[in-house]
């Protein structure tokens, strides 16, 4: 409910836009790369979202079948299945779990699910140590914030942000750092880490897909912290939600080929795990006892829905990563779990619309995320759909609804539209400066307060049509 309010701090915030501009690119071309190394392989990357769209789609047509598929070969490897309907029983099971076979901490591999389910503040709640072991999480539990992106948690951080937070944690002076200090400041993480692997009692992971032919859960990640939470502890608890399903291990193959590449830009990330039922009689590592937690928290409601789509989602967060609104902003601007375009479509569907009014309009329209997106999701029209169900719900202030109902009957007159579209676009041809920009929007300024505007013609459309035509 305060998106313009943190938006407008984050914008004039100099160390997190530094952050921000630095991170952008190396996002946005290793995706590039990663795509165009297909043509290598001899794949067509157009075809593959098409093919990836329909494995997920085919899902979700008939997900409650291909859930109970799952749950029953996962129990027959040996593993236990539970079900909850939003985050509070997710905290409650898992809480239970770890009572039950008396855990004081739990080693965590990134889950967002578990952000939705507030995990750690419940953990803590019942005494018991949560402790997040993804390097980016474990810097922003650190610092006591929410990841900012589901891929990279922390890159609102600079390093010199990150080893103040090292520096207090671990007990040590603080030092000047630069990047050539990374490999040592990861290292030390790393040790610090390590002892928490070997004293857990529970891991806790999320799972990228979950496979109905063999009942197990698929992990990718690219640190080795994935297989640590996973095979250690004598609990591994496995959060995810229920859309997470695909129907067999070629079909988890094929979105493989388009995951890590819209992530991270990567052939193939650099651990790929699949997590299936209980350690056996003769296995050197695994769990003694593996649960799978699967939940609903608002995906159901989206079944048959004009959201459905969205469903679609394999959280690789290649709209934020091309988002110009995302990197001027950061993910905490959004205020829950989702960032970007994903969640300005995915938190007012789960917490409610009028919970986030302003989301659905936190976009440009431009409309790069839905051409990244490697299972096709038409963001823009999600987001605009949202906006249309605010209007019609009265959720908009009556100004804005005013000016709506004002354009549209002007649009209808096609003779007065073209004599203002006339005068707006000479005004805004007289608000260029000698730079050739327009740097303050004079009836409405908070459009320039973060960046400048491009001038434009001073002409219509209809008049360079038509010039253009005689010519």
């Amino acid at each position: 409910m305060h998106f313009h309010a943190r938006a407008a701090e984050r914008v004039r915030n100099p160390v997190l836009q530094k952050a921000l501009q630095k991170a952008k690119p190396l996002f946005v071309g290793k995706r590039a790369k990663g795509v165009a190394s297909l043509a290598d392989d001899g794949l067509d990357f157009e075809l593959l979202r098409s093919t990836a769209e329909s494995i997920r789609n085919r899902v979700l047509a008939d997900l409650d079948v291909w859930l109970d598929i799952f749950e029953t070969r996962a129990r027959v490897s040996g593993a236990e299945v539970l079900w909850a309907r939003d985050g509070d029983e997710v905290a409650r099971l898992v809480v239970d779990i770890a009572q039950r076979y008396g855990v004081t901490k739990a080693a965590k591999s990134k889950s967002m699910l578990s952000e939705e389910a507030q995990l750690n503040e419940a953990l803590a709640a019942a005494g018991i140590r949560p402790v997040e072991t993804d390097l980016g999480e474990y810097i922003v539990q650190l610092a006591g914030e929410a990841p900012s992106h589901i891929i990279a948690p922390a890159v609102h951080k600079t390093i010199g942000e990150i080893e103040a937070l090292f520096a207090e944690a671990h007990g040590r002076p603080e030092q000047p750092r630069t990047s050539a200090d990374i490999p040592a400041m990861t290292q030390e993480a790393r040790a610090v880490l390590r002892q928490h692997f070997l004293s857990a009692e529970m891991g806790i992971s999320g799972a990228n897909f979950l496979i109905a032919e063999t009942g197990s859960a698929a992990l990718v990640t690219n640190e080795g912290n994935g297989r640590m939470v996973t095979t250690l502890p004598r609990v591994h608890v496995v959060v995810t939600g229920i859309e997470k399903i695909v129907p067999t291990l070629e079909d988890f193959s094929t979105l493989m080929r388009l995951l890590p590449r819209s992530a991270t830009g990567q052939t193939i990330s650099n651990y790929v795990s699949l997590l299936t039922g209980t350690r056996r009689e003769g296995d050197q590592d695994g769990p003694e006892k593996t649960v799978f937690i699967l939940v609903d928290n608002g995906r159901a409601n989206l079944l048959g829905s004009a959201w459905q789509d969205m469903l679609r989602c394999i959280r690789c967060g290649a709209c934020m990563n091309h988002c110009p609104v995302y990197f001027s902003l950061g993910g905490h601007a959004y205020g829950w779990v989702y960032p970007g375009p994903m969640g300005s479509v995915l938190t007012p569907l789960y917490t409610g619309i009028e919970n986030a009014l302003d989301l659905p309009h936190a976009s440009t329209g431009c409309n790069q995320c839905g051409v990244v997106c490697p299972v096709r999701i038409p963001l823009p029209k999600l987001m605009h759909g949202l906006r249309e169900t605010q209007v019609e719900r009265g959720l908009r202030p009556w100004r804005e609804r005013f000016a709506l109902r004002a354009w549209a009957w002007v649009a209808r007159r096609p003779a007065l539209y073209r004599w203002l579209t006339r005068g707006a676009v000479r005004y805004l041809r007289w608000l260029v400066d000698g730079s050739g920009r327009i740097r303050v929007f004079g009836m409405a300024p908070g459009w320039t307060d973060g960046r400048d505007l491009a001038a434009g013609s001073g002409k219509t459309f209809h008049e360079l049509y038509a010039a253009r035509k005689r010519a």
